[in-house]
């Protein structure tokens, strides 16, 4: 059975990169390039006509007419099956921190190879995150800031900004976050996978996020874990 490509749209202000990436992708079965965008009025008219055709936005961080980081919210209030991926020269904590909470699942750099590329389109497509090799400095050092801002807070207040976790909640989100399965973070913690299943539920609920990759983001976001590569 012929299996469909992934369809894209490209975000960039600039025709030579959507002209380069769509080139690049030309030659590849799995994915195709269904639709690009030259500023944010543009995409937005695409994700309003072709919206639920597509499965993956590649985005550019400043364009002319706005910052691909509201694209990114406006993609995530309006089109959350998208994978919206970050496609910058910039990596900078601000941005990369800002993209994630966006709702950005993916960072490339510019300089990124095609396998990378369709390595991090496929990931996310996954439900995975993706984060460039290039930009793991920039992470490996605001973990290490939010590890030791924690550490500090944990002597006079609660973790997590208000929202209390016990020990085992934070062994799971800690595990959801390496993308384990529950068996297998059952097999870890000497639990059920029912029991996994429920503290599950249950970090969902009271962090308030809809998923899985709601609570990866919320424990990246907040130093709990480190972001990993699939």
């Amino acid at each position: 059975m012929t299996q469909h490509p992934l369809r894209l749209l490209v975000v960039d202000d600039h025709p030579l990169i959507t002209k380069g990436i769509s080139s690049l992708l030309a030659g590849v079965a799995e994915v195709k390039v269904e639709a690009v965008a030259h500023s944010i009025a543009e995409a937005k008219e695409v994700l309003q006509k072709q919206g639920d055709t597509l499965h993956v936005a590649l985005v550019d961080i400043r364009m002319q007419d706005g910052m691909g980081i509201d694209l990114v919210r406006y993609m995530s209030k309006h089109c959350p099956h998208i994978k919206a991926i970050a496609l910058t020269m910039y990596d900078t904590e601000e941005y990369l921190r800002a993209m994630v909470q966006a709702g950005a699942v993916g960072y490339l750099l510019k300089n990124t190879t095609r396998e990378e590329l369709l390595q991090a389109i496929q990931a996310v497509q996954k439900g995975h995150f993706y984060f460039s090799q290039s930009t793991q400095d920039v992470i490996g050092q605001y973990i290490l800031r939010q590890e030791k801002t924690s550490s500090v807070r944990s002597r006079t207040s609660t973790p997590t900004e208000g929202v209390h976790l016990t020990p085992r909640e934070r062994e799971i989100l800690e595990l959801v976050a390496q993308e384990l399965t529950n068996v297998q973070i059952a097999e870890k913690l000497g639990l059920s996978p029912r029991t996994v299943h429920t503290h599950r539920r249950s970090l969902m609920q009271k962090l308030g996020v809809k998923n899985s990759a709601g609570l990866v983001r919320y424990a990246i976001e907040r130093g709990l874990a480190s972001s990993q590569k699939s």
